[in-house]
Parts: C-alpha cells; sequence; structure tokens
C-alpha cells in the first residue's frame, strides 16, 4: 500500500509477515507501475527499517529497478506519515470490532479504500511540524507515548 498527496495504490492481498521475497514481488508488481505511470519512474520511495525493506535482495532489487530511495531514522514513527495512517486505520477498525480473519481483511481494504486524499495530505504535510517539534526535543522522540493524530495542530 502507498501514497502520494493525491492518490492512493491499490491494496495489496498480503496479510501476513512480509519477507525480502514478498516485498519485492508486490514491489515489482505494483509500486514500479505506478510510479511510472504517475511520475515517469522518478519518484523516491520512503520506506523504514523493517528487515524486508532493508536486506541484501530487496537493496539489489531496488537498485535493478533504479528506484530511489529517501533513507528514514530507524525507530522515527513520530516523523512517518504512513506510521500515523495505520494507527488511523487501526483504530477505525477496531471500532468495527470485525471477528473473522474474513472481516479483518474486508475491513483493511475497505478502509484503505475509504482515506481521503485530504486525510492523507495532513498527515504527510505533517511532517513539517513534526520536524520542527523535534529540533526543538534537541532530537527527541516527540510521541512522549502517544502517537500524533489527524486531530493535533500539524501546521
Amino acid at each position: 500500500m502507498g501514497r502520494n498527496l493525491k492518490e492512493r495504490s491499490n491494496t495489496v492481498g498480503y496479510f501476513s509477515w512480509v519477507d525480502s521475497n514478498i516485498y519485492c514481488r508486490v514491489f515489482e508488481r505494483l509500486y514500479i507501475p505506478f510510479n511510472k505511470s504517475k511520475y515517469g519512474g522518478y519518484a523516491r520511495l520512503v520506506q523504514d527499517n523493517a528487515p524486508s525493506h532493508i536486506s541484501k535482495k530487496t537493496k539489489e532489487k531496488l537498485r535493478e529497478w533504479k528506484v530511489g530511495t529517501l533513507d528514514w531514522p530507524p525507530e522515527s514513527p513520530d516523523l512517518n506519515p504512513i506510521e500515523v495512517i495505520w494507527e488511523h486505520m487501526k483504530n477505525e477498525i477496531r471500532k468495527k470490532g470485525p471477528r473473522t480473519p474474513s472481516e479483518l481483511k474486508k475491513a483493511i481494504v475497505g478502509n484503505w479504500q475509504h482515506l481521503t486524499p485530504e486525510v492523507c495530505t495532513k498527515y504527510i504535510e505533517g511532517i513539517k511540524a513534526g520536524l520542527r517539534q523535534v529540533v526543538q526535543q534537541k532530537g527527541g522522540n516527540i510521541i512522549k507515548g502517544r502517537r500524533r493524530t489527524l486531530d493535533e495542530n500539524d501546521t
């Protein structure tokens, strides 16, 4: 799953642990065509330090596919808008109370498809405010035990 300021990528049908093989397969199937069609292949990928993102195989494939990356600091969900979006999705899904794996999958896909560009844009643009707060904290975590939410002032 991916986002830019105006649209989202399709959801992916992997609801299990994602290793390098799965990550690269999804990447090749969804991200590469999305990036080429929307950005002529020139978009940069923001990814965290999940093992499947930083494995030798993944790094080799990204070089092979000429995918530019923007390295993200480890343990910095407070600066990563997708982490805030995941938290938003988790909260919405919890409210629905899915009881079976099938209901959970349906809730995940439905929630992803209903994320509006406005909501995601607010999270993405909130990085600026988050960076200022990190500088003020001299590099400290700005979450302090809780996630930044859509309701907080991110401008």
